[in-house]
């Protein structure tokens, strides 16, 4: 039995940081330092497969400051997550670059504690999967390319109009934008677990149909969340399509 634990953040530049870090230079930085980003938004999707490959979603939780607060809050609510679900691989797409050192700072600025997925130098057995996954880095092995998820998620079927949105949010300003930001991250981790779900089938981790498995995140994350969204209708598409690769395989099968 595999148990994983999809996560995603959204920050913004904290400009008073900026400024204040620029003040200490003789040659102000006109770029911005990954340092004097904050985290507003944060999403966990929990994911659990058996031997036999059938999936069991097991929930997804999302936070953002406008519900709970501050970055700390929000921070402290997905290190909890992944603290009370020790036995889940914690999997990211690009996490080691880009949300792990946020997490990290927020962290040490805030008096909190990593989850044990999380923390620093961990050893694994040769074959297991490290208890914080990086999909992104996985894929590149030793070569020298980068794949974006978007460029994956597009070979595993996903409608284009689903992943157009995936660029950097900004910073919410409205009740709107806010919701935004929730649908945002949560459709993050769930694009995430759509591009890594093949490719445990592929290394022969996970049994059962790639497609059944985009299919299952589909129907459930729009039952639960797409439905009377700009998300809808692609997601109606996506699980169309996945319903002809089904069908496709079984006839091939027959």
């Amino acid at each position: 039995m595999l148990k994983l634990m999809f996560i995603d953040t959204e920050s913004a530049w904290d400009e008073h940081l900026h400024e204040e870090y620029a003040s200490l230079n003789r040659r102000k930085h006109k770029h911005h330092r990954m340092s004097s980003k904050r985290i507003f938004a944060a999403a966990a999707l929990a994911l659990c497969i058996d031997d036999d490959g059938i999936t069991t979603i097991e929930g997804q939780h999302s936070w953002t400051e406008h519900g709970y607060g501050d970055e700390a809050a929000v921070v402290e609510a997905l290190l909890d997550r992944l603290r009370f679900n020790p036995d889940h691989v914690v999997v990211t797409w690009g996490g080691l670059a880009a949300d792990l050192p946020l997490l990290t700072m927020a962290a040490m600025e805030h008096d909190l504690v990593l989850p044990p997925q999380l923390r620093a130098g961990q050893r694994t057995r040769f074959g297991d999967l490290k208890p914080h996954t990086d999909f992104a880095l996985v894929l590149k092995g030793q070569g020298r390319d980068w794949a974006h998820m978007s460029e994956l998620a597009l070979r595993m079927g996903l409608p284009r109009d689903l992943l157009a949105r995936k660029s950097e949010l900004p910073y919410p300003s409205s009740e709107a934008d806010w919701a935004a930001a929730r649908l945002h991250v949560q459709l993050d981790t769930i694009l995430t677990a759509m591009v890594a779900l093949p490719w445990l089938r592929a290394q022969g981790r996970i049994g059962g149909d790639a497609a059944a498995m985009i299919y299952q995140l589909a129907a459930w994350f729009a039952r639960r969340s797409a439905n009377g969204t700009e998300i809808e209708e692609p997601m109606h598409e996506l699980r169309r399509r996945m319903v002809g690769r089904i069908e496709r395989r079984a006839l091939e099968a027959a």
